[in-house]
């Protein structure tokens, strides 16, 4: 079955549409003829296309571009006027929010503490005081909202978008989006914290090489997005990608999910300072805030404090272990390393990539893009993704015969 076959005519209009739109948000401004010459299309089909998209509020016409042979061309870029975007994260430790236009520039960020073991009500109470915040100032900036982006630390049923368990938090099936988009009439979208980076990771690739991406999410958990052919793996129920709870040192320590060994157990928030304990570093450690020591252990990294070096080298090497196996079992273009660690884990980078030279096999290892994210919004960008992909599907061509 042909193209024309499968698809008609307002849907090739719609998907180019989605296409014009997606160009401009990786490259923030371009031509109509930069972007026929990107999508292969000609001048008069990007045209009509931009036509409809301006028309609808979603484009705006900025500055000539200059410099280039023949008549100089209007520049193009998404109207940041269009609506708000709502990304919010529900960590074992604090939530955060961040409104944005939908040119994704911040306009109000705000974080608050989740108390340790905090239950259900008072987590989301704490969530939905931020929310009614984050609306009313989109409103006061004549700004309709067009989705809320959710990422969490736990399982995420993506078809109902469940919060079906949180090994740390101990939640279950709390059915947020459903609770959420009646309360608020806003479309919810729900993601697994990591699922979210990988995608938030994916959307801002302007490489057309790297549409396999491994990203994991290090704090006092561990998960993995894996992006494949520049689709997210997610399994049956949505669930996939728990990979801190594989086994990794079969007579190794005890974990909060009740197995022994879990590859968790020597790479994140705990086994740092348990490793960093054993070789006589003193960090400043509060029971109730599970990841407040990072930035001291960070200044003392960066002072060539040769315990906290060696240390960090050592649960480099897990973590390269951990990651050869992913290199070997999804063979991505890129590994991505982010989470609240982030920062601390840039420190033992070397020590990841010297496993990943020497452990894949057939230099699988040789030929991956290692990164350290140093960023603790990889999830919200991630969220804010997921509410402009929604955005972007479906750009009003109803007017097309």
């Amino acid at each position: 079955m042909g193209l024309q076959d499968k698809y008609d005519r307002k849907d090739i209009r719609r998907l180019n549409a989605v296409n014009v739109l997606n160009q401009l948000r990786i490259n923030r401004e371009l031509s109509r003829a930069n972007i026929a010459a990107k999508l292969g299309l000609t001048r008069a089909t990007v045209s009509n296309i931009v036509s409809e998209l301006i028309a609808a509020g979603l484009l705006l016409e900025a500055e000539y571009l200059e410099g280039q042979s023949g008549r100089p061309g209007l520049l193009l870029q998404l109207n940041p006027n269009f609506g708000a975007m709502i990304a919010l994260e529900i960590d074992v430790d604090r939530v955060v929010i961040m409104l944005t236009n939908f040119k994704q520039v911040r306009l109000w960020r705000q974080s608050v503490a989740m108390p340790k073991g905090a239950s259900v009500d008072t987590g989301l109470g704490l969530a939905e005081g931020l929310l009614s915040r984050a609306l009313k100032i989109a409103k006061d900036k004549a700004l309709r909202c067009l989705g809320i982006g959710v990422a969490w630390a736990g399982l995420v049923n993506r078809n109902s978008g469940e919060l079906a368990y949180g090994p740390t938090s101990r939640w279950e099936n709390v059915p947020l989006r459903q609770v959420w988009e009646d309360k608020y009439g806003l479309p919810v979208y729900v993601e697994n914290e990591a699922h979210a980076a990988a995608i938030g990771m994916y959307h801002f690739n302007n490489d057309a090489e790297k549409n396999d991406i491994v990203y994991l999410s290090l704090g006092v958990g561990l998960g993995a997005g894996v992006i494949i052919d520049g689709n997210l793996l997610r399994g049956r129920q949505g669930y996939a990608g728990q990979v801190g709870h594989v086994s990794h040192s079969p007579n190794g320590h005890p974990c909060s999910c009740g197995k022994t060994g879990c590859w968790i157990t020597e790479v994140g928030a705990v086994a740092i300072l348990r490793e960093l304990s054993n070789a006589n570093v003193s960090v400043n450690h509060d029971a109730s805030d599970e990841v407040a020591w990072i930035d001291q252990v960070c200044e003392m990294a960066e002072a060539g404090d040769e315990a906290v070096l060696s240390t960090l080298a050592n649960i480099g090497q897990h973590l390269g272990e951990g990651i050869a196996r992913l290199v070997e079992t999804f063979n991505p273009s890129s590994v991505i390393v982010g989470g609240r660690l982030g920062k601390v884990i840039k420190y033992a980078s070397p020590s990841i990539a010297e496993v990943l030279k020497n452990r894949p096999m057939h230099a699988m290892g040789e030929s991956v893009e290692l990164t350290v994210s140093c960023s603790e919004e990889d999830s919200l960008v991630g969220c804010l993704a997921s509410v402009f992909d929604a955005a972007m599907k479906n750009p009003v061509f109803d007017s097309v015969s």
